[in-house]
């Protein structure tokens, strides 16, 4: 693995670099300058890296508030947390030309069908009873 940037010091260590990538945004989000060392091979060749692994390097001086700002993200959401914050809406929320469409969507596949039966259903009266 590469040597550490001068003035920096190695604050965790991950196995992927998606996972050091995390942290250093995580780092960032806080203020901190960090730095992601690791082995540039790992994405191309992993069985050829004799080190594995991601350092995430900070200043000395920040190394205190990069590790609480590290713990803080150890912290796992609840599923209703996510629910809330990423993907799920109220239907009553969405702007008014989705919900509309959404309906529209929604009633042009069973009006199609009620009115094929019920042409279908007078055509065979019609036939039974002359």
């Amino acid at each position: 693995m590469p040597r550490p940037l001068p003035g920096m010091v190695p604050v965790a260590e991950y196995e992927s670099r998606f996972a050091a990538d995390v942290a250093s945004a995580r780092l960032h989000q806080h203020g901190i300058d960090n730095a992601v060392l690791g082995d540039p091979a790992y994405s191309v060749a992993p069985h050829h890296v004799t080190e594995p692994g991601f350092r995430v390097l900070v200043h000395q001086q920040a190394i205190d508030r990069a590790r609480d700002a590290l713990e803080l993200a150890l912290v796992e959401p609840t599923v209703t947390e996510l629910d809330q914050q990423f993907y799920r809406r109220r239907f009553e929320d969405r702007p008014r030309w989705v919900r509309v469409m959404t309906w529209m969507l929604l009633l042009a596949i069973p009006i199609p069908i009620a009115i094929s039966a019920a042409l279908l259903g007078l055509f065979l009266v019609g036939r039974l009873f002359p």
